[in-house]
């Protein structure tokens, strides 16, 4: 298993469950983005949310297990490789008290220069900053 790199809490809202009384499916993308942003701000990849350098490539869930209105989860989040341009991070979903996973996820981030309208290098502070998680 790969190394925990950041531990997002979340409790359920009614809101995020569907007709079948669980958690809906879209509501895990939502879960996946907070823990992205979470991991690059707590781990001071980037200083805040101004001026944001990234953009969703693809990301993927495997559903495990159902989630309920008000489960308390966790969503541990780690670096799985950097490239020119872009990072893979993993995401596992988990119930905080049974610590079963609920759900499994990736995202790939690419660094994109709004102006230029397309894929940058990530930039050298950002990378040594990513590339202590892959020791």
């Amino acid at each position: 298993m790969a190394a925990i790199h950041h531990t997002t809490q979340i409790v359920t809202r009614y809101c995020e469950s569907d007709a079948l009384g669980h958690i809906n499916s879209v509501s895990y993308f939502i879960y996946l983005e907070q823990a992205r942003v979470e991991f690059l701000l707590d781990n001071e990849i980037i200083p805040n949310l101004d001026n944001w350098p990234f953009i969703l490539v693809s990301t993927n869930c495997e559903y495990k297990q159902q989630i309920y209105v008000n489960d308390r989860i966790v969503v541990n989040t780690f670096l799985k490789e950097i490239g020119r341009s872009n990072f893979t991070l993993g995401h596992k979903i988990v119930h905080e008290d049974r610590d079963e996973l609920l759900a499994y996820g990736e995202s790939v981030v690419v660094h994109f220069d709004f102006e230029q309208q397309k894929s940058s290098p990530v930039p050298v502070e950002m990378r040594n900053k990513m590339e202590k998680f892959l020791k």
